[in-house]
């Protein structure tokens, strides 16, 4: 409907009065309205709820949950013979994924009790792998290790509360600096025919996908940016917040994997109660009803 003369002189007129109304409007008071929650609509003269902003960050998933290794077994006294109470930790978590090996023959040495405890809760769990190439071909005996070691701790990917194995892929320490320190650095022997070696044969054996922990950057910076290996699997991704008063930004996708994360590492240094030290801290990004589907339940 095309407005007459007349009811577009009365709208000039409605809109110069409220500009008026709005420039008398001291700073401090629109602070004190602002801090309020409430906001002026212009040309009406009325006052009411401001509109809230989406959630945004880990806040807005409300499946979380934690991933260990004996390192989160540090008693303060330069051991690692402090226990995680994993009944404490499911009573605010829904599911932990636990180190269970690195490259061909490292095992974690608190894993078979963890894992034998986290059994024993509510929580949705699964081992993980930390890949760590000591030579260009050794990625199916890295599985093998492996699959010999959860297998031992009873794991066999079908049980209910048993979420799919894990790939960790990431950066791995590089050698000493002055003053003791470790940069993180790409695997020397990092290969993607192994990557896939790997997943295959994991996958074979639990018959269901494993999981690929990784992050975008590791990708660019260790992969030439070609995560096409990953292209499949669900992908739990880190990304950290810049410093400790910035909202972490979602992960960023990885080149190639054609998919969005599942699972999301924002934090390493959680606080959960059952766990003394810090603790890596992730988000599910479905409802609770789908992790329960994807841990057989």
């Amino acid at each position: 409907m095309v407005p007459t003369a007349s009811a577009r002189t009365a709208t000039r007129a409605s809109a110069r009065t409220a500009a008026r109304i709005v420039t008398r409007i001291p700073a401090r008071a629109a602070v004190r309205l602002a801090a309020a929650g409430l906001s002026l609509t212009l040309g009406l003269g009325v006052v009411g709820p401001a509109t809230a902003a989406a959630p945004s960050g880990p806040s807005a998933y409300r499946v979380t949950g934690v991933d260990t290794s004996h390192h989160n077994h540090a008693d303060g006294k330069g051991g690692e013979t402090a226990r995680i109470d994993w009944r404490k930790v499911a009573a605010s978590q829904s599911f932990a994924f636990l180190k269970a090996t690195q490259n061909t023959r490292t095992k974690d040495g608190w894993f078979a009790r963890d894992w034998r405890r986290v059994s024993a809760t509510s929580l949705a769990r699964a081992p993980y792998h930390f890949f760590d190439p000591r030579g260009a071909s050794d990625g199916l005996a890295q599985a093998e290790h492996f699959l010999r070691t959860v297998r031992a701790a009873g794991y066999t990917g079908k049980r209910a509360g048993e979420l799919p194995p894990v790939l960790d892929v990431e950066k791995v320490p590089g050698p000493k600096r002055k003053g003791g320190k470790r940069e993180e650095v790409c695997p020397r022997n990092l290969r993607s025919g192994q990557l896939g070696a790997f997943l295959r044969r994991v996958e074979k054996e639990f018959g269901v996908k494993p999981i690929v922990y990784t992050r975008a950057s590791f990708v660019k910076d260790c992969m030439r940016n070609d995560g096409r290996v990953f292209a499949g699997y669900p992908l739990w991704l880190a990304r950290y917040a810049g410093n400790a008063t910035t909202t972490p930004k979602e992960p960023a996708a990885v080149p190639g994997a054609g998919a969005k994360w599942t699972f999301w590492q924002h934090t390493e240094h959680g606080k959960v109660a059952g766990v003394r030290t810090a603790v890596d801290k992730d988000v599910f990004s479905g409802t609770a009803a789908r992790l329960r589907k994807m841990a057989h339940r």
